[in-house]
């Protein structure tokens, strides 16, 4: 790993940009890998993107390296030092803080998987990480066409036409319906969503033998003050030709 591919910590320095890397007393040229990961391993994970975009521009800017080779060698080192930490004496009186570094670093590389736009990684690691994706891809589409033929029985070859010029009556029958009561005194019809019935009438009806469009239907279903609509379209008094009352 090149030293220069991170910013290092100016010596004496005592109010360096938090990212940067090394103590006041360097600075560690010859270990500023190290120094790189001992920054990781305090680091919440929150904060790996922008911890390696600080040095990523770093390396730009100076020209040292691209953003691919970055990547790379950004990711051999954590794969290096995950191995190292695995070898490790599992006996040893540092095993705890062996295992907290391997979570660490393997939280990083699940963070560096997410921004590996040139499959950079070992091709084992790509290759099984599509093959997921394409598993993932494959059981969503079935869930869809699942779906999509449970709606289709809700589909209809032939609307139910309304004779041309009386859109207003129908809905006028609908709002009637919608006010009437069983005799226990509950309504016969409960939705809180008005939209639900402009959407009924867009898709099982037409009128005079063309498509009623969603907002239209949507229109007859809007707030009132009193019994005057804030808004949408009236239904005037010659189109309220029906009246449903309770059966004696």
């Amino acid at each position: 790993m090149k030293n220069s591919f991170f910013k290092l910590r100016k010596s004496f320095d005592f109010r360096p940009h938090p990212y940067d890397i090394g103590n006041a007393f360097g600075p560690w040229k010859r270990t500023a890998d190290s120094h790189f990961l001992l920054k990781i391993y305090k680091l919440d994970k929150a904060r790996f993107k922008d911890y390696y975009q600080y040095h990523l521009e770093y390396c730009l800017e100076r020209e040292i390296a691209d953003e691919e080779e970055f990547f790379i060698q950004v990711w051999q080192l954590v794969s290096d030092r995950i191995r190292y930490f695995k070898s490790k004496n599992p006996f040893s009186s540092k095993r705890q803080q062996y295992l907290d570094n391997i979570a660490k670093l393997q939280q990083f590389q699940q963070f560096l998987s997410g921004i590996d736009r040139w499959n950079a990684r070992p091709p084992h690691l790509v290759i099984a990480e599509k093959e997921l994706a394409l598993q993932q891809y494959k059981e969503e589409n079935e869930k869809l066409k699942k779906q999509l033929s449970e709606l289709a029985q809700y589909e209809v070859k032939q609307k139910v036409r309304i004779e041309d010029e009386h859109l207003a009556t129908f809905v006028d029958l609908l709002q009637q319906m919608r006010s009437l009561k069983l005799p226990s005194g509950r309504l016969l019809l409960r939705c809180d969503f008005r939209a639900t019935y402009a959407k009924l009438i867009a898709k099982y009806f037409s009128h005079g033998g063309k498509d009623i469009p969603v907002e239209t239907a949507r229109n007859y279903f809007v707030e009132k003050l009193g019994d005057i609509p804030a808004k949408g379209t009236g239904i005037d008094t010659s189109m309220k030709i029906f009246e449903i009352n309770q059966k004696k």
